[in-house]
């Protein structure tokens, strides 16, 4: 959840995620489901075949922390799949 909205500034509210990620997730073309599975919105175009397609990352799970306590909060995730990802 995005920090000028829920004032939260654990660990456990955000993603490390590279720039192209970081946009495609803010701009709601990607999301993570409650196993922490890689979402893809069938809004995306792209040519699959390409190297770095975002289609190539759907359903793969997420690298997680060791500690439990630095996974991403459900309630994040959820809020971004119902706000911002475009499924």
């Amino acid at each position: 959840m995005p920090f000028s909205h829920s004032h939260d500034d654990r660990v456990s509210n955000g993603l490390a995620l590279c720039p192209n990620m970081h946009r495609a997730f803010d701009r709601g073309l990607l999301s993570v489901d409650g196993e922490y599975r890689i979402l893809v919105s069938p809004h995306v175009r792209e040519d699959e075949s390409h190297a770095y397609s975002l289609a190539q990352l759907a359903g793969k799970r997420m690298l997680l922390p060791t500690k439990l306590q630095y996974w991403p909060r459900q309630e994040g995730l959820e809020w971004h799949r119902e706000e911002v990802f475009k499924g």
